[in-house]
């Protein structure tokens, strides 16, 4: 008995470690960069690195990194954010996250660098 206890324990938090970073947050559409202003209380808020960032800008762009985005989010002055994410993984935690503090989470971009142009390039929506 304690081992079938176990095993669905274990097996819970699998499921939920699993669909908190793999599973896409439904709502939340992907979209290019934005090229004109945004609306008022609109952000774009940067979570990959801060080397990254600084080397591969995203114009308007607030960077606070992922791993400080849980720490700080206070400062995020915003109530409608435009998420701009290294990757999948980071995308979906990250949204998970600003949704759970209140936050409405307008669109996302996965973006990387281009060495050749130093500017960043956004990537794939799946």
């Amino acid at each position: 008995m304690w081992s079938t206890i176990l095993l669905g324990t274990v097996c819970l938090i699998a499921l939920i470690f699993f669909y908190q970073r793999w599973m896409p947050v439904f709502g939340v559409k992907c979209a290019p960069l934005p090229k004109q202003p945004l609306p008022d209380n609109t952000v774009v808020l940067d979570i990959r690195d801060y080397q990254d960032a600084d080397r591969f800008p995203v114009k308007d762009a607030h960077t606070l990194p992922y791993p400080y985005l849980k720490r700080h989010i206070q400062t995020i002055d915003a109530n409608q954010i435009f998420v701009v994410a290294p990757d999948k993984v980071s995308r979906n935690l990250s949204i998970r996250l600003l949704q759970k503090h209140g936050r409405i989470v307008t669109g996302f971009a996965v973006v990387s660098g281009d060495e050749t142009s130093k500017t960043a390039v956004k990537v794939d929506c799946s």
